[in-house]
């Protein structure tokens, strides 16, 4: 089979689209996925295109040579004795392997459904999921195996490009449901790539009396966030804080390097990983408020004086899990998001805007490196 795996061959481009063997089941409940489609990430892109301020925090949890795509939406094809999965069955994968695939006992984290938090990942060296693992395929693969614990079997409804979107839809989930905003407290996300409209649409399906503002670069960006319905889209500019107070009902304080919020926004989304973004943020919330952390902020040099002097609560958010929504209800966060694609409120149509085959692998990360080409999610098609 074909696999696109990071392995820094050639310096030039570091992803090759090699032929490998299709991996063996690891075990009877292990099954074998055919990939019908496969997103790429920011964190892929910063993966194969390094610029220095990553982290080398997570460096011990990959595979190598790294067998890429962790946003992963396929069909079974074959079914190990004890899988529950039956082959046929069109799911999204959860791409992370913890306790259940390792086939340890589970964890503490596990036992309680923090699947993410998991005090095991890549005990057995594999890699810490699908995507950033080796030996086991991934979402730029025409095959994986997977663990049957990892699949979310979708509802008709959910074409193949939302099968792959489940995954970027159940990270944003995951990170609302971390903390709920108030009830009709107003919400400002900033960002609007696919992290943001997910975030975006996560908050309409489970905050839904939250009034939500979008903060976007690109035209596209703008129609999107339209599109999903945020109550308010503003275009980044030259002092995005000023249209940030002024638009959260707050006043401005200092200028330049100085200038900080009071008042505005209790609850904002940072959903770029930018250390830009993530400064402008906690200068742009409200006292005592909430930033959630969901574009991946890594090494940063930023001013954190407003953390403590406006009381924040910065919250991490990574991974999936079962949770519980603001009514109580306890669901895994790829089922939320599976169900809320196929109600329309994360449509393939609008977020999936380029798609390419697998053979050309190289064009799709290219195009999905060029933000201000139209781009919001890339998707390969093995």
């Amino acid at each position: 089979m074909r696999s696109a795996r990071l392995d820094f061959a050639d310096p030039e481009q570091p992803v090759s689209l090699a032929e490998v063997d299709p991996p063996a089941l690891p075990g009877a409940d292990w099954v074998r996925v055919r990939v019908l489609a496969g997103g790429i990430c920011g964190s892929d892109l910063h993966a194969i295109h390094p610029d220095g301020t990553g982290s080398p925090t997570m460096l011990p949890l990959v595979g190598f040579p790294m067998e890429l795509g962790h946003e992963i939406g396929g069909v079974v094809v074959e079914a190990g004795p004890d899988a529950r999965t039956p082959v046929g069955t069109r799911v999204a994968v959860d791409p992370g392997l913890y306790c259940a695939p390792q086939g340890l006992p589970p964890c503490p984290a596990c036992a309680a459904g923090r699947f993410s938090s998991c005090r095991n990942l890549n005990v057995d060296g594999r890699g810490f999921g699908h995507g950033f693992a080796a030996g086991v395929g991934g979402g730029w693969s025409e095959e994986l195996v997977a663990h049957d614990s990892q699949l979310h079997a979708a509802p008709d409804a959910v074409d193949d490009r939302g099968l792959a979107l489940a995954e970027p839809l159940a990270i944003a989930m995951h990170g609302v449901l971390r903390r709920l905003p108030e009830p009709g407290a107003p919400v400002l996300v900033v960002g609007a790539g696919s992290i943001g409209l997910a975030a975006l649409a996560a908050l309409r399906a489970l905050a839904t009396d939250s009034p939500v503002t979008v903060l976007a670069r690109h035209d596209h960006q703008v129609a999107a966030a339209t599109a999903l319905g945020a109550a308010s889209v503003l275009r980044s500019g030259d002092d995005d804080l000023a249209l940030l107070a002024e638009a959260g009902g707050g006043r401005l304080t200092g200028s330049g390097r100085a200038a900080m919020a009071w008042g505005g926004f209790p609850y904002v989304v940072e959903a770029t990983g930018a250390t830009a973004s993530f400064e402008l943020c906690l200068k742009a919330v409200g006292g005592h408020g909430t930033v959630l952390l969901l574009g991946a902020v890594n090494r940063v040099q930023a001013d954190l004086v407003p953390v403590w002097f406006k009381n924040l609560d910065v919250v991490g958010s990574f991974g999936y899990a079962d949770q519980a929504d603001a009514d109580g209800v306890v669901r895994h966060t790829f089922d939320r998001a599976l169900d809320c694609i196929a109600a329309g409120g994360f449509p393939p149509d609008l977020v999936v805007t380029h798609t390419f085959p697998l053979a050309e692998v190289h064009a799709g990360i290219a195009t999905a490196a060029d933000r201000a080409a139209g781009a919001i999610k890339v998707q390969l098609q093995p």
